[in-house]
C-alpha cells in the first residue's frame, strides 16, 4: 500500500511538472521565428551547425530546439519566477540552439548565464543578416587556406581572405593590450593600424632630441586648435603599452594623433544687407573638433558637391575665421551642362557673395547652437570671385546649349580665356533677348548704300521725315565650348524710330555711286539684337 501511494505521489509530481512546461511552450510561430532569425543555425558561436536538411518523402530532419532562456517551470535552468506565462514563452525568452547545446545549457547553468544566452541570440541574428546572400566557404577553401598558409601561395580565389587575415591581426595585436581595440586596413601599398583606447591608458612618450621642436608645436596645436598631427613613428618611443611599443619598434612610418570629433551642423544663409532679402543655403553637415583655443569645422553640402572649412578662435573678441571653400567638381564629369545637380543653387550662392551678400551662419550639435554670426563677407575675396566666374561660364555654355539644342557635356580638362568667357556671355545674352540698347547706350548706326538706277533709293530716303524700322543681317561664326563646335546663325540687328542722314552732298550722283548713311535716332529710339531664326 505505502509502496502504491508513493507510485501515486511520484506520477503527481511528474503530471505537474509536465502541464506547466507545456504551458510555458512556445508556439509553433515562435519556434519558425527563433529558427528563421538565424538562418536554421545553432546560436552558439562554437557550433553554428545548420540544424535542419531534407530526408526521404519530402520530410525535414531538425536537430534544431527552440529552447527557454528562463526555464518554462520552478526547477528548470535559469528560472525567474518573476516572469509571467506570457514572457515565459515569447520570443524574447527563446533561442534556438541544435540539440547537443540545448542539453549543455540546462546541465550547466551557472556557466551559462542569462546575459551570455542573450548574447548568443543577437550575435547569431547579426552573423545571419551579414551572411545573407554570401556565399560561405566551401571545404574545398578551408584546404586552400591550410595549403596557403603551408606554401606562402594562394591554391585559389577566397573572398573572405583578406577580411579574414585583418581579423586575425586585429586580434593578435589586441592581446597585446587588451585596453585597445585595433583595426587594420591596407589601401594603395600603405598599412593603417587605428587603436582605440577603450579605458584612459597612462603611457609616456619620449622624443628624439631632433624631432623635439616639431613635436612640441604640433602637440600644441592638437591641444589649443583640435589640429590632427603627424609625426614620424621613428621619431617616438612609448613606453607603459607593449601595443605601442611593438608597433613603434616594428613599423617604421607616420604615427597620427586625432583629435575627437563631434557630427555637427552648418546652417548657412545669405542676407542682402540694403533690401534685408535672404536667401537659405542646404545645411552643411560636417564634423567640429575643439581645442582650448579655437575649434575646427568641415563639412559638406550638396551630396558632398560644396565643402567648407574653417577655423574659429574661442575669444569672443575675435570674430575672424580662417577659411577655405571648394567644390567637388570631378562629381559633374560627363554630365549634359543642363542636368548638373545641384548648379543652380550653388550658382545663386557664389553670386550673391560676389554681389556682396553677406553669408550668416549658426553651427549646431545635435539641435544646440554653440556658435551663430556673420561667417564671411567675401566680395573681395580671389578665390570666391574665380569660383564664380568659373560657374558664370558654365551657365552661359549651358543657355547657348538649350537654345540651339547642341548637347554639351562637363568635363574638369578645360580652358578658357576672358575674350573667351566675354564672347559666350554676348551670345548667351542676345539667345536671352538682353541686348537691348536706348540712345545713350550705343553710337549712332552708320552704313554703306549704293545708289540705284536714276537715285530712287536716295531720293526717297532724303524726302523722308518720319521715323522708320531698319535692319541689318551680320554673318557669324562657330563658338567651341568644352570641346563641342556649335555653329551660329546670323545676327539680326533691329533700329526702331530712326532718320537717315547722308555725309555727303546728294546731288550729281551716278548709278553705282556709295553713299554714306548715318541713321539719327528719334523719340522711343531702340536697338535689339537676335539670332536669325
Amino acid at each position: 500500500m505505502r509502496v502504491s501511494d508513493n507510485i501515486a505521489f511520484d506520477d503527481t509530481a511528474y503530471w505537474s511538472r509536465n502541464l506547466a512546461r507545456r504551458e510555458g511552450d512556445f508556439a509553433d510561430k515562435v519556434i519558425l521565428q527563433l529558427k528563421g532569425r538565424v538562418a536554421s543555425r545553432c546560436s552558439n558561436p562554437d557550433c553554428r551547425v545548420p540544424t535542419s536538411a531534407p530526408k526521404s518523402n519530402n520530410g525535414e530532419n531538425n536537430i534544431g530546439v527552440g529552447a527557454h532562456i528562463c526555464a518554462a517551470s520552478p526547477g528548470g535552468a535559469r528560472f525567474d519566477p518573476s516572469m509571467s506565462s506570457e514572457r515565459r514563452k515569447s520570443f524574447d525568452n527563446g533561442i534556438w540552439l541544435c540539440a547537443n547545446c540545448s542539453y549543455k545549457i540546462d546541465k550547466d547553468p551557472t556557466a551559462y548565464s542569462v546575459a551570455l544566452l542573450k548574447e548568443w541570440k543577437e550575435k547569431a541574428e547579426n552573423t545571419a543578416k551579414e551572411e545573407l546572400g554570401k556565399k560561405l566557404p566551401s571545404n574545398n577553401q578551408a584546404i586552400d587556406t591550410v595549403t596557403t598558409a603551408l606554401t606562402g601561395l594562394p591554391k585559389g580565389y577566397i573572398p573572405t581572405a583578406v577580411s579574414n587575415v585583418h581579423q586575425a591581426t586585429d586580434k593578435a595585436l589586441e592581446l597585446l593590450d587588451p585596453r585597445c581595440s585595433v583595426k587594420t586596413s591596407y589601401l594603395n601599398g600603405e598599412t593603417r593600424i587605428g587603436i582605440y583606447p577603450k579605458e584612459d591608458i597612462p603611457i609616456s612618450i619620449k622624443v628624439s632630441a631632433e624631432n623635439a621642436k616639431e613635436y612640441i608645436e604640433k602637440y600644441q596645436q592638437l591641444i589649443e586648435h583640435g589640429q590632427d598631427i603627424e609625426i614620424k613613428s621613428s621619431a617616438l618611443t612609448f613606453e607603459g603599452s607593449e601595443l605601442f611599443e611593438e608597433i613603434t619598434n616594428s613599423i617604421d612610418g607616420t604615427l597620427s594623433m586625432l583629435t575627437e570629433k563631434k557630427p555637427a551642423t552648418q546652417k548657412l544663409w545669405l542676407v542682402q544687407n540694403e533690401t534685408n532679402e535672404t536667401e537659405q543655403f542646404d545645411d552643411i553637415h560636417g564634423l567640429i573638433s575643439l581645442g582650448t583655443k579655437s575649434f575646427s569645422f568641415n563639412g559638406t553640402a550638396c551630396n558632398d558637391l560644396f565643402g567648407i572649412k574653417y577655423q574659429k578662435s574661442l575669444d569672443e573678441n575675435d570674430d575672424k575665421a580662417k577659411m577655405t571653400i571648394s567644390l567637388s567638381l570631378e562629381q559633374w564629369e560627363g554630365e549634359e551642362l543642363s542636368y548638373l545637380p545641384y548648379f543652380e543653387k550653388l550658382l545663386s550662392l557664389f553670386s550673391k557673395i560676389v554681389e556682396g551678400w553677406e553669408v550668416k551662419t549658426s553651427l549646431e550639435i545635435k539641435g544646440m547652437e554653440i556658435f551663430s554670426g556673420v561667417l564671411m563677407k567675401a566680395d573681395k575675396l580671389d578665390y570666391i570671385t574665380f569660383l564664380n566666374g568659373f560657374l558664370q561660364y558654365v551657365n552661359r555654355c549651358k543657355i547657348v546649349s538649350n537654345a540651339f539644342n547642341i548637347p554639351i557635356t562637363f568635363t574638369t580638362n578645360i580652358s578658357y580665356t576672358a575674350e573667351d568667357h566675354k564672347r559666350v556671355a554676348d551670345i548667351a545674352e542676345i539667345v536671352e533677348g538682353r541686348q537691348v540698347y536706348k540712345q545713350a547706350d550705343i553710337s549712332n548706326p552708320i552704313c554703306k548704300l549704293e545708289v540705284n538706277k536714276e537715285c530712287e533709293n536716295v531720293k526717297m530716303l532724303a524726302n523722308m521725315t518720319e521715323a522708320i524700322a531698319i535692319k541689318m543681317e551680320m554673318p557669324s561664326n562657330e563658338i567651341e565650348l568644352f570641346g563641342v563646335i556649335v555653329p551660329l546663325p546670323a545676327k539680326i540687328i533691329t533700329f526702331l524710330q530712326v532718320l537717315p542722314l547722308f555725309h555727303s552732298d546728294i546731288y550729281g550722283l551716278r548709278e553705282g555711286d556709295i553713299v554714306t548713311v548715318e541713321w539719327i535716332p528719334q523719340k522711343d529710339f531702340e536697338c535689339s539684337i537676335r539670332f536669325e531664326s
